[in-house]
């Protein structure tokens, strides 16, 4: 009977409100903490740069909430500071420097300054890495076969990117467009995208069944194209981060290792409040999944 996880978790919320009717009323005072989260990516425009401030959980979340419009933040490098300007899409908002012809550029440091209103303030600082760069790309075309568990060695799809000053790396495969499959066929069809379902235990009631990104994390400049990485078939894009130290330590405090996403503070770098201001080179190359072949 216990094995019905509906049944378990009514007993665990009984046994919660039985406690808690036992005890003092719990305190409500809450002490709102500002938060950043901000990644420049090098050869790209300075954005997506989010102020904001945490909220208890007493309360319902509300992303648009949490979101701080009339921040001073302000970019400095090279002796120079550049103020970024609050901007909003489909209902989030973040900063970004206005000048989207200035990208970010390689081994280089930069220093992020948030005034809020109120005249408290928060920092951090990041010295980008070294650009990287395919040596070998993945394919642009991808014949998913019949059986992923029976492959040899060649069969592995191996890429090779430039080191740079990184020893360490993390693996990005996204699919980009979950509908459309027969639009980029030549001829083009009405064919529609669908799932690859190549890991048999994954469970549609997990929430990360749905997620469109698959992670991973190598300590070498070469890695095989795994075909259990890709989620859909079709438009998928296969990116390689050479991260500095902050963002690789978030990544393994957050990502790796389990699905559950944990904040940690002693991996964050920002002075006078939490969250991450971190870097990236990036080498990235979009592919096609095609389906299996019908035997």
């Amino acid at each position: 009977m216990m094995n019905n996880p509906f049944m378990r978790i009514g007993l665990l919320l009984f046994m919660v409100l039985f406690l808690a009717a036992c005890e003092d009323a719990p305190p409500t005072d809450y002490n709102p903490e500002p938060f950043l989260e901000a990644y420049l990516i090098v050869d790209q425009p300075v954005r997506d740069i989010v102020v904001a401030i945490s909220r208890p959980i007493t309360e319902p979340f509300s992303y648009a909430d949490m979101m701080v419009p009339d921040a001073e933040v302000t970019l400095s490098v090279h002796g120079k500071d550049y103020p970024l300007r609050y901007v909003e899409r489909n209902g989030v908002g973040s900063y970004l420097l206005p000048d989207s012809s200035m990208t970010v550029k390689p081994d280089t440091r930069y220093e992020i300054t948030v005034r809020f209103p109120d005249g408290s303030s928060m920092r951090a600082e990041t010295v980008t890495p070294q650009r990287i760069g395919w040596i070998t790309p993945p394919r642009e075309f991808l014949q998913y076969p019949q059986d992923t568990t029976r492959l040899f060695s060649p069969d592995s799809l191996r890429i090779q990117w430039t080191p740079g000053n990184s020893i360490e790396y993390i693996v990005r495969v996204r699919a980009l467009d979950t509908l459309g499959y027969g639009k980029y066929l030549e001829p083009a069809t009405v064919e529609e995208n669908e799932r690859t379902n190549n890991i048999p235990f994954e469970d549609p009631d997990d929430p990360t069944f749905y997620t469109f990104t698959r992670w991973g994390f190598v300590q070498t400049n070469t890695a095989p194209t795994v075909w259990a990485a890709f989620r859909w078939y079709g438009l998928n894009e296969v990116a390689i981060l050479a991260p500095d130290r902050p963002m690789l330590d978030w990544f393994k405090a957050t990502q790796w290792g389990g699905r559950s996403v944990q904040y940690r503070s002693e991996y964050s770098n920002v002075e006078g409040g939490t969250g991450i201001f971190a870097s990236a080179s990036v080498a990235d190359q979009i592919v096609f999944v095609l389906k299996r072949k019908k035997q």
